[in-house]
């Protein structure tokens, strides 16, 4: 995983707390804008959540390690070409939360 300049280490995910994102999905979609500028060496704001993310540049390893990121922090399996299947921040943000209701559910109701 790539640095962001003049840092030691990346920040550390949140922690897990249940099912869902802890804060819901504009969290998830402010996690995700995040973890985007910090792969392109960009602030946050300079994100557009609506912006193909090919129109930053994004590279395959770019979209490999938040790939990983996205499965360390929410335990949950995604392929490695997500980031070009849901091309925008928010498209990626709404997959996820479908993805993330969809396992709450499945572990509410076993059968």
């Amino acid at each position: 995983m790539s640095l962001a300049p003049g840092t030691r280490t990346a920040p550390s995910p949140r922690p897990l707390n249940g099912f869902l994102p802890q804060d819901g999905d504009r969290d998830l979609e402010e996690w995700l804008t995040e973890r985007v500028a910090f792969h392109l060496h960009r602030a946050p704001h300079e994100i557009d959540p609506d912006t193909p993310l090919a129109d930053y540049g994004i590279d395959s390893v770019t979209a490999i390690s938040l790939c990983g990121e996205i499965e360390e922090r929410h335990r949950l399996a995604v392929a490695p070409t997500v980031a070009y299947d849901f091309p925008t921040v928010h498209a990626l943000a709404d997959h996820l939360a479908e993805l993330l209701a969809d396992r709450a559910e499945h572990r509410r109701d076993p059968s």
